[in-house]
């Protein structure tokens, strides 16, 4: 009976020392895993102070860029006159729509067709200029660039032919 017993303490103490290596490893790991859920938490932490940052930063140059551009007026921003030498002429031939936008303002009448080559893209934009007077400023763009303005009497989209000239929205 002596050699069963040595047997079983033997099992015995294998089973406890597995059991706590086990234990010891489990404990370890958990560890482990807590301090990198922590670091992950700092880290998330971290970034969500960053991103708060970000975000009303971004709202402050949007509130700044809105009053730049103080939204969509009839007028062009003030000074428009100089760009434009004749009723049929404009210095501004070649600029992109962002140069015009941030010359002229954001225009209160927009017709834009867009195609799948950015190269065919059209707008017309007619500012109003004058308070009392139906005169319209009209600028031409093809793909991203000024091509053509003119100064002429505007009576609204559709008494203005501006919806049948095939050269512009063709060509």
């Amino acid at each position: 009976m002596s050699g069963s017993r040595a047997v079983v303490i033997a099992v015995l103490v294998t089973a406890l020392v597995l059991g706590g290596g086990m234990y010891l490893l489990l404990v370890q790991r958990t560890a482990r895993f807590e301090q990198r859920v922590k670091s992950l938490e700092s880290v998330n932490s971290e970034l969500q102070k960053q991103i708060s940052v970000l975000q009303e930063q971004i709202k402050a140059e949007r509130e700044q860029e809105g009053d730049a551009r103080v939204g969509i007026t009839r007028e062009p921003r003030p000074g428009w006159q100089t760009y434009f030498p004749t009723p049929e002429t404009t210095t501004l031939v070649g600029k992109s729509i962002g140069e015009v936008r941030d010359l002229l303002g954001e225009p209160p009448v927009l017709l834009r067709s867009i195609a799948r080559n950015p190269e065919f893209n059209r707008e017309i934009w007619v500012f109003m200029p004058f308070e009392e007077d139906p005169t319209g400023l009209y600028i031409f763009f093809k793909g991203d660039r000024l091509s053509g303005s003119r100064i002429d009497e505007f009576n609204g989209v559709v008494n203005s032919g501006l919806l049948d000239d095939t050269d512009f929205w063709q060509g």
